[in-house]
């Protein structure tokens, strides 16, 4: 079995239109633990690939209060789920299962008609990597200096705007049918994780112009949130950089 170190950063940001923030993350044990605090959240690390470590951002939606609940649900129950999680053993189904019935069970003591989010969750196992997404929050892969998609965006045209067709906290009559991929790891590749606060305000081609780079990590998703913001900031933004290396 390889060993690879897994550098990591994180920016979490309000945007420069919303009042709040929608938006969590799991990352090293680590959310956004206060949803009342818009303050920016960065900061950045390293586990090893022994770790079997999930990655994972939420952007949540319901109406006024609501979304800041649903990912935050979302995100505190993947850091509890994570705690006791076992080694090398594919989980990501199981947890994504778990999160929707979470946030399902927040709804109904809340006797919301619905409330939800979006997550985008990758989990390094051994040499694998899986992939979960639900909603519009996305994961890429950037090697060799190509960018690729690795989730699929679950979105449908509505009224006034873009409805997002599955996420955590469906209703129990829809079964919720993420989408799940896995493919094997190796050093040099970088994953990206982040929310439709950055997707929607920078193309693909953006995207890969400011990863593209032998940087900090902590630098380049510093300056990818920065240029979202640049570009209009409409909604909160969060970005989750992984590198694996030797």
């Amino acid at each position: 079995m390889k060993h690879y170190e897994i550098e990591y950063a994180v920016y979490c940001t309000v945007g420069k239109i919303r009042r709040n923030n929608e938006d969590n993350f799991y990352c090293d044990g680590k959310i956004r633990e206060d949803v009342n605090n818009n303050q920016d959240v960065a900061f950045s690390g390293k586990v090893s690939s022994d770790t079997n470590e999930m990655f994972a951002v939420f952007d949540g939606m319901g109406g006024e209060a609501c979304g800041e609940v649903a990912s935050f649900v979302a995100a505190s129950h993947a850091q509890l789920f994570a705690r006791d999680r076992g080694a090398y053993e594919e989980y990501l189904y199981e947890l994504g299962e778990l999160l929707n019935e979470k946030v399902r069970e927040e709804t109904e003591a809340r006797s919301l008609v619905l409330m939800g989010t979006t997550a985008a969750m990758v989990q390094f196992c051994d040499t694998d990597i899986y992939v979960l997404n639900a909603g519009d929050s996305r994961v890429y892969r950037l090697l060799k200096h190509e960018l690729k998609q690795l989730s699929v965006d679950h979105i449908a045209p509505g009224y006034g705007g873009k409805a997002i067709t599955k996420f955590l906290g469906m209703p129990s009559d829809d079964k919720l049918r993420p989408y799940i991929a896995a493919g094997e790891y190796k050093a040099g590749d970088v994953y990206l994780l982040c929310t439709d606060g950055v997707t929607d305000m920078l193309t693909d081609a953006d995207i890969l112009d400011i990863i593209d780079n032998k940087r900090p990590l902590g630098d380049t998703c510093r300056a990818l949130i920065g240029a979202a913001m640049a570009n209009g900031g409409v909604d909160n933004a969060t970005a989750i950089l992984l590198r694996v290396t030797k």
